[in-house]
């Protein structure tokens, strides 16, 4: 920071410090190489809250120096809210049940956080887990026991984003052969998510359909089981193409993820199947769903993990 800009950086550093600091600088030599330490603290700060965020700032926000503060308000928010958060009832945040925003110009603003965001539901992580639905087998799998290595890192580095950044985040598309850990990656984000407070639910697809085949045979209301689909807010399709291909199961997964891509609501497919071979099944109704699906979600290719 420039030196003319030194003593009011000073003053308005020492508003924002705690007392003890306070009284350090005090005693400190009053050189220019004492504050240069504090601000180049508070930059780390702001470095590593731009990182977390995924956050790259324009040159000219960069270089703007009048920026500093604003960026330093968004660090300190940002710290609250991702190590700090008490839960929505007890939060004392100074803006309470909001978190700071910020662009890639330097412009600072505040929205609802993840615990008070209209998807939050206010329900136990239990709770939910129990409504999603989950496998008896599956249970057990969380990003704590998944196996990580360059066959899978980038996929579960964007899934533990995608908890992070909520509704507002793109879905997830899983694509590699059998064994690989698609399920046990897309039900550990099912999982994080439920503990974030928000609602989902996961379908096994070939089963999914069956159900609603036997519906019309049985005269059960379709509802039952679409209207979970509807309202979670993230979906898990698992294993989709693993069904038999026929113009009836086409249309139901055609109206299934046209809802979802509608509604904005997140979904997490696995398959094993890329979007480029259903798309070679000729077959509008799968260009369709493949084009919903590369515009609703991040696509990762699992491979088999090096000897």
């Amino acid at each position: 920071m420039a030196d003319n800009k030194q003593m009011e950086c000073m003053g308005r550093v020492t508003d924002i410090l705690p007392m003890t600091m306070q009284d350090g600088m005090a005693s400190a030599p009053q050189g220019g190489g004492y504050m240069d330490d504090i601000i180049a603290q508070y930059q780390r700060r702001i470095d590593e809250a731009l990182a977390r965020e995924h956050i790259t700032l324009t040159d000219t926000a960069k270089q703007t120096e009048a920026l500093f503060f604003p960026l330093l308000e968004f660090a300190e928010s940002n710290e609250h809210c991702t190590f700090h958060c008490p839960g929505i009832d007890a939060c004392d945040h100074i803006h309470k049940g909001y978190t700071a925003r910020m662009d890639e110009n330097g412009h600072i603003s505040y929205a609802k956080c993840r615990m008070n965001s209209a998807s939050h539901t206010g329900l136990s992580p239990a709770t939910l887990k129990d409504a999603a639905q989950i496998p008896a087998r599956y249970q057990a799998m969380t990003f704590a026991n998944l196996k990580t290595g360059t066959n899978n890192q980038s996929a579960v580095v964007y899934a533990r984003q995608l908890v992070k950044e909520g509704t507002a985040a793109k879905g997830l598309f899983l694509t590699g052969p059998m064994g690989i850990g698609k399920t046990h990656l897309a039900v550990a984000t099912l999982q994080a998510w439920a503990d974030e407070g928000h609602s989902g639910i996961f379908c096994n697809v070939s089963r999914l359909l069956e159900k609603l085949r036997g519906c019309i045979d049985t005269g059960k209301a379709r509802e039952l089981y679409l209207r979970p689909l509807e309202e979670a807010d993230m979906v898990v399709l698992d294993n989709l193409g693993g069904e038999r291909d026929t113009e009836w199961t086409r249309e139901e997964l055609l109206r299934i993820i046209e809802n979802r891509y509608e509604d904005r609501k997140l979904m997490v497919i696995t398959s094993n199947l890329t979007l480029e071979q259903f798309v070679w099944r000729k077959d509008v109704r799968w260009q369709r769903i493949c084009h919903l699906i590369a515009d609703s979600c991040m696509a990762f290719k699992l491979t088999a993990p090096s000897a």
